[in-house]
């Protein structure tokens, strides 16, 4: 996949923009920039992946992708109640999914640990 240029990207935004086109061109536009925006490395291997690889400070910050353990760490905190209604799940923290997910691996591996005893 190409990437696009700066002069592209800013072009197809004015497309996007502009009402006196068409809503499919302006949808079009749109789709292009996200694809472009979504895909940001030509070389795409899913286990060095990293989009913050062009940050000047990158060798500092950088995180490597490892299988997780069977139980993630939680210390102990659990996620904060659910609001329920129409916009359920909209104003849900990424702590707040991370402990979810930590609860369920839990659950999942106390399950596991019950079945291979049997």
């Amino acid at each position: 996949m190409k990437k696009f240029t700066q002069r592209q990207l800013e072009i197809r935004e004015k497309i996007v923009q502009d009402k006196k086109l068409s809503l499919t061109k302006r949808k079009e536009a749109h789709k292009e920039m996200l694809d472009d925006f979504m895909n940001p490395d030509e070389n795409f291997n899913p286990d060095t992946f990293d989009c913050r690889k062009d940050d000047e400070n990158y060798e500092v910050k950088k995180r490597t992708r490892v299988e997780p353990t069977r139980r993630l760490p939680h210390l102990g905190m659990k996620p904060k109640e659910l609001l329920v209604g129409q916009m359920v799940g909209m104003y849900e923290s990424k702590q707040d999914l991370y402990l979810l997910i930590a609860w369920l691996s839990e659950r999942v591996s106390d399950l596991e640990d019950k079945l291979n005893k049997k």
